[in-house]
């Protein structure tokens, strides 16, 4: 079993960008605010900690093993743009933002992979 990213941010964009992250654990299990400055092409991501993948491997714990206790709340912007988005984290599932330029118009999309 492949241990995925918590997650990734890439720039799919011909231009650089600036973006700043938060990523809010439930019931505090785990925070983080990071500032990035991706050139075009490229990517960044944050692995699980192992902290994190020991409790939520817990067979002690009520409900599935190998998943967070609730949802983490991921927030991203870049250049006045800013996406919220809600996810349980586990071991094999990842989250995926894209700064992408359609016909000029900035935006970043997201995606959950499992």
């Amino acid at each position: 079993m492949t241990i995925e990213p918590l997650y990734t941010i890439k720039n799919c964009d011909e231009q650089p960008h600036n973006v700043t992250i938060k990523v809010t654990g439930y019931n505090e299990e785990y925070f983080e605010e990071t500032f990035y400055e991706l050139n075009p092409g490229q990517v960044a991501s944050v692995k699980k900690t192992k902290m994190l993948l020991l409790k939520w491997s817990n067979p002690f714990k009520d409900g599935y093993l190998h998943y967070a206790s609730g949802d983490y709340h991921y927030y991203i912007t870049s250049k006045n743009v800013s996406i919220n988005y809600h996810s349980t984290p586990h071991l094999t599932n990842t989250v995926v933002f894209e700064l992408i330029n359609e016909s000029g118009k900035f935006n970043i999309s997201v995606r959950e992979y499992t």
